[in-house]
């Protein structure tokens, strides 16, 4: 915003023993978009020397303002608690352990390094791509990028050869860090992508020969462990996320502040237990957004402790819960349904988790995931893009199983229907969630791509493309993508419900839904891939039989087919553009019930 001088007005008011102060503002400054304060909004007035600072006096500015961190920034807020919390451990990897000094001696080796090669490289604030798996070097050389002023990328490892290859040339991505694992994929796809100055494998093995621009990562490790000191702002931008190309290409999230939107969440987190010296188990992957924003940041912030693992293990996460000892656990809802379909034991309620957060849970499996293990579920929503983000903080035990919950303070929401009204409450009102921010924070692409389930309107509010509802008391309850509600005769088919009453059946591990167009690309009809448990000796066809008895006629899929497992991405979502592309490229479709011919397809 631009500055603008302002009157101050000073009447005597009563009977003189008061003096009332009035702040006059123009007009054209309060009227303006990024102007931050409301009506009838409580702020705080303080005098410093000659001058009158004016702040909001709302829980995240009182946060702020506790901790004492002015223009906060990741980088400033990891040199704030490595000074207050010293040798107290912050992260639990395998046998290692990693205090909040040795987490920031560690980030500064990588960020010094960082600057003497962009340097020798004549390179300004380069995009940086980490292709890695968990570990902590993962944590050290992020948060070094983010101290050296350059530009974080984060990629995803289960990436299809096409996909990763789009990232990296869409985000002008000029340095790789990579295991080794990755590196036959990044050389193959080397000779296409002009701008690469330096790849940098880990755990290379012992023979491998570094050649071209190819090195050891352990040569962006400087000695010097003093903090650099780059003049980062909080409005710099600072990383970009990739979405999981769940619905075509993904698509690169410009972030500006990564500190101050988890500082947010991490105040919901503080309502269901969050606080100093929580252990927090989290084998989420390091290169999602919602490992970043609702565990690592947070966890810093309140001085927390985290334990990261390679990637969640069903056969490992009991054992690993026996050793480390957590009161709470970060998941994907793809791990809440492994562990229920894991054989019970004498661990299922004997353990030390009080309560676990996340994303994916639905009500079904929130409620025998409680009744189980009795561990409490508190679940959030946000965008793939992430705007917009809501948490459930009452759970269950409030009444509000199967809620998302509701907007943090900073975030708008509302439910609107597709002319853009504002919709009542109730399941029947169901329509598009459509957000907006509230801290002059907006969706930015790094590149605008071709296409997008998102419309950004003229008054700011994002058209999100999921579709949702609100009840009596504000609670929100997501029903899935825009493109996940099918009408058909005239009715919503909603595929997460078909889905759920799959789920339902006894021989049924696991199953999607999704609309693929017919032989002669006509018309779209719907197709149930289903993974049965082991040994079944279920049918496509006695599945066809369950669903007609308990879906209506026009809800059951037209095809049904089989699968020995599903892909999914890192948040454990179905990849059903993935798996539409593979049907649509099949000459020969085996095993397919076809429903309108009630026979299996030749």
């Amino acid at each position: 915003m631009e500055l603008r001088k302002s009157k101050i007005v000073i009447k005597p008011s009563g009977k003189g023993k008061y003096r009332t102060t009035w702040i006059y503002i123009p007009s054209k400054m309060a009227n303006d978009t990024s102007f931050p304060f409301k009506g009838d909004e409580e702020v705080l007035i303080e005098v410093q020397n000659d001058s009158i600072v004016i702040t909001k006096n709302n829980k995240r500015s009182r946060t702020i303002r506790e901790f004492g961190i002015n223009n906060i920034t990741l980088p400033k807020l990891l040199e704030k608690k490595a000074e207050e919390n010293g040798e107290r451990t912050f992260l639990y990897f395998n046998e290692e352990k990693y205090s909040f000094f040795e987490i920031n001696a560690r980030t500064n080796r990588f960020a010094n390094g960082i600057i003497n090669l962009t340097g020798e490289l004549h390179l300004k604030k380069p995009k940086i791509s980490l292709l890695m798996n968990n570990s902590p070097v993962y944590l050290f050389l992020w948060f070094g990028i983010l101290k050296s002023g350059c530009i974080a990328v984060n990629i995803n490892t289960n990436l299809r050869e096409e996909q990763l290859y789009h990232i990296l040339d869409d985000s002008d991505t000029e340095l790789i860090v990579t295991d080794y694992e990755y590196f036959k994929v990044i050389e193959k796809l080397l000779s296409n992508l002009k701008k690469i100055k330096g790849i940098y494998v880990y755990n290379a093995p012992k023979n491998f020969r570094f050649h071209g621009i190819f090195y050891n990562f352990r040569s962006l490790l400087d000695p010097n462990e003093e903090n650099p000191k780059v003049n980062i702002h909080d409005d710099d931008p600072i990383q970009i996320n990739y979405t999981e190309g769940i619905t075509g290409d993904p698509k690169g999230v410009l972030y500006r502040n990564l500190a101050l939107s988890a500082i947010n969440i991490g105040l919901e987190l503080k309502k269901i237990g969050i606080k100093k010296d929580t252990r927090i188990y989290c084998p989420m992957p390091l290169f999602h957004g919602a490992t970043q924003f609702y565990v690592i940041i947070p966890s810093l912030f309140y001085d927390a402790s985290v334990i990261i693992i390679e990637k969640f293990n069903v056969q490992r996460f009991w054992e690993d819960i026996r050793t480390y000892k957590p009161e709470a656990f970060a998941y994907f809802g793809g791990y809440l349904h492994a562990l229920i379909y894991n054989s019970p034991n004498e661990l299922d309620r004997n353990h030390s988790i009080d309560f676990a957060y996340g994303f994916g849970a639905g009500v079904e499996l929130w409620r025998s995931f409680e009744n189980r293990f009795g561990i409490n579920l508190f679940e959030f929503w946000s965008h793939m893009e992430g705007v917009g983000i809501t948490m459930n903080t009452v759970g269950s035990k409030g009444g509000k199983i199967g809620s998302v919950g509701k907007s943090l303070d900073f975030v708008d929401l509302k439910i609107v229907d597709t002319f853009g009204n504002p919709t009542p409450a109730g399941l029947n009102s169901t329509g598009e969630i459509i957000v907006r921010s509230n801290i002059n924070y907006s969706l930015e692409y790094y590149k605008q791509p071709e296409s997008t389930d998102v419309r950004i309107l003229d008054d700011g509010w994002v058209c999100t493309g999921d579709c949702g509802y609100l009840d009596e008391d504000g609670f929100l309850y997501f029903m899935g993508k825009a493109n996940e509600i099918i009408t058909k005769a005239g009715e919503k088919i909603y595929l997460k419900e078909i889905e759920r009453t799959t789920n339902s059946h006894p021989s049924v591990f696991l199953s999607t839904c999704f609309p693929i167009l017919n032989d002669s690309e006509s018309r779209r009809e719907l197709i149930l891939y289903a993974v049965k448990v082991e040994n079944s000796s279920l049918t496509p066809e006695k599945l066809s039989r369950f669903l007609y008895h308990n879906l209506a006629f026009y809800h059951v899929p037209r095809y049904i087919a089989f699968k020995d497992n599903l892909p999914v991405g890192p948040s454990t979502e179905y990849l059903k553009n993935q798996m539409r592309i593979e049907w649509e490229q099949q000459k020969q479709k085996i095993n397919v019930w076809d429903n309108q011919i009630q026979d299996y397809l030749e």
